[in-house]
């Protein structure tokens, strides 16, 4: 979403929108997420992310935002072909792999709103259950959202017409996620997953040569 929203929106103005709805559908996802989430496996990562995501948005606060629509493109592209390659992280899970992983992922949420995907690679490299990632990866990004909303609010970002604006929103990102959910369980999961990242990939390049 962040991409189509900054054709209709400033970089910053469409960033917090999405916190906005973001935060809504966290608060949804939390409750169940608790139960399943491994503390021992994702305390450093959730302390890297509290850490660096602030960089992000200080930069995305002082950078022109023409420039910031073609990083957005550019970090879509890059994330894309990786995705697509079927590159895993098979390496270890330490200090440094942690810092590295997720001051990458926080800095480039911070900044677009885009870091989920660099996070899900490390998480799922994770042992465990498949609720248990999952439940990792909604809580670490839900941890994520509401600190580039901080770091908006404390800048003066997050006036109430903007916050409206992200709750009218809000419903249509809902629903997206649904009907995303709905296609994903009735369609063969390699090639809906192969399609979709392909379109991004179309989107991510139409942004960097035509912002």
């Amino acid at each position: 979403m962040m991409p189509l929203m900054t054709i209709v929106y400033p970089p910053v103005e469409a960033l917090a929108l999405l916190v906005v709805g973001g935060l809504l559908i966290s608060a949804q996802l939390f409750p169940a997420a608790v139960r399943d989430f491994s503390w021992k496996n994702m305390r450093g990562l959730l302390l890297t992310l509290v850490l660096l995501t602030p960089i992000g948005s200080i930069i995305l606060l002082h950078v022109d935002p023409n420039l910031v629509r073609k990083i957005i493109g550019g970090v879509i592209v890059l994330v894309s072909i990786v995705v697509l390659s079927g590159w895993q992280y098979q390496g270890t899970r330490g200090v440094l792999s942690t810092v590295l992983f997720g001051g990458i992922a926080g800095i480039v949420n911070g900044f677009a709103g885009l870091g989920s995907p660099i996070l899900a690679i490390y998480i799922m490299a994770f042992p465990g259950q498949a609720n248990t990632q999952r439940s990792n990866l909604i809580i670490a990004t839900g941890l994520i959202i509401f600190t580039i909303m901080i770091i908006f609010s404390l800048n003066g970002v997050m006036v109430w017409n903007l916050i409206f604006t992200g709750i009218l929103l809000a419903p249509t990102q809902m629903i997206g996620a649904s009907l995303g959910a709905r296609i994903f369980a009735y369609a063969p999961q390699e090639y809906f997953k192969k399609i979709t990242l392909i379109l991004i990939l179309i989107l991510g390049s139409v942004t960097i040569f035509f912002s």
